[in-house]
């Protein structure tokens, strides 16, 4: 260990937090899966991408929901499981479990932040297979996820990505004007909260990951998921989506070529910040 890299350390914490959450999961019986860039680092890696520096994963809305009640009463310490709906200091619609004794600079956005190292959990919902039904579901979401962004900018937005012309012009908006100050950020997310639950998931063929940093295309079917499968991940196994082929290809095209050098750092952690609290 003493080695390691400083993204190697926080690796190790992470995967540590990862394997508490799953006791949790198996202990209740509730269905996860390995997410977007964690699920490509089991089946590409057999573990973390090299240059990775968060875990993710994601559940079907109703064991999302269970899970974050079980969280609230057993992870131990230092762990603590954050969320919008239980907490109005968070500013972030998924839910976060954190490691307070873990300490990180972001920089990503437009005031710099203090943060702990976190494991993100993203809830998966319905689309209707109608498609005039399925567009005006698309529409109505980005509307609300536009207000939900804009009434924490400042905290949440990386005005550093590159965007199309139409997010451009919301980020200049929400950077040059008051709107920020003119919107409750409480109402925002609670009107996005119940315009996802809005489609029953038992009724649709897909699960749609709204939070994903892959949008629309984070809409894939049930079927892809399947029960899951177990994937080899650093000294253990996780359950990940049945037809791996599937899912990365929808996600990511040609997933087992390795990006450019210079898009692989997407969080803009500043990584010599890492500090270890006794």
């Amino acid at each position: 260990m003493e080695n390691e890299s400083a993204l190697q350390r926080l690796q190790h914490i992470e995967l540590d937090m990862f394997k508490e959450i799953v006791k949790i999961c198996d202990r209740h019986g509730l269905t996860y899966y390995l997410s977007a860039g964690t699920f490509l680092g089991a089946v590409r890696h057999k573990g973390f991408i090299p240059w990775d520096d968060d875990m993710d994963m994601r559940m079907p809305r109703p064991d999302y929901e269970k899970l974050i009640r079980y969280l609230h009463k057993e992870l131990p310490e230092p762990y603590i499981v954050r969320h919008f709906i239980h907490d109005h200091t968070v500013h972030r619609y998924f839910a976060r479990v954190e490691n307070t004794k873990v300490k990180l600079k972001r920089t990503h956005t437009v005031n710099e932040q203090i943060t702990n190292a976190w494991i993100d959990i993203f809830p998966l919902d319905g689309m209707p297979d109608n498609r005039i039904l399925a567009k005006l579901r698309k529409i109505h979401l980005l509307y609300r996820k536009m207000w939900m962004q804009i009434s924490v900018f400042d905290e949440i937005v990386d005005v550093k990505k590159k965007r199309p012309w139409q997010e451009r012009v919301i980020v200049f908006l929400a950077t040059h004007t008051p709107l920020q100050k003119m919107v409750s950020w409480e109402k925002c997310w609670r009107k996005l909260d119940r315009a996802l639950k809005a489609y029953p998931l038992e009724k649709s063929r897909y699960y749609m990951n709204f939070m994903s940093a892959y949008k629309f295309k984070d809409i894939i079917p049930k079927s892809i998921y399947g029960k899951g499968a177990m994937y080899p991940f650093e000294d253990t196994s996780f359950n990940g989506p049945e037809d791996y082929d599937g899912f990365l290809k929808i996600l990511y095209g040609d997933y087992m070529k390795l990006p450019p050098v210079e898009t692989r750092d997407k969080h803009m952690l500043d990584k010599s910040s890492l500090e270890i609290l006794e």
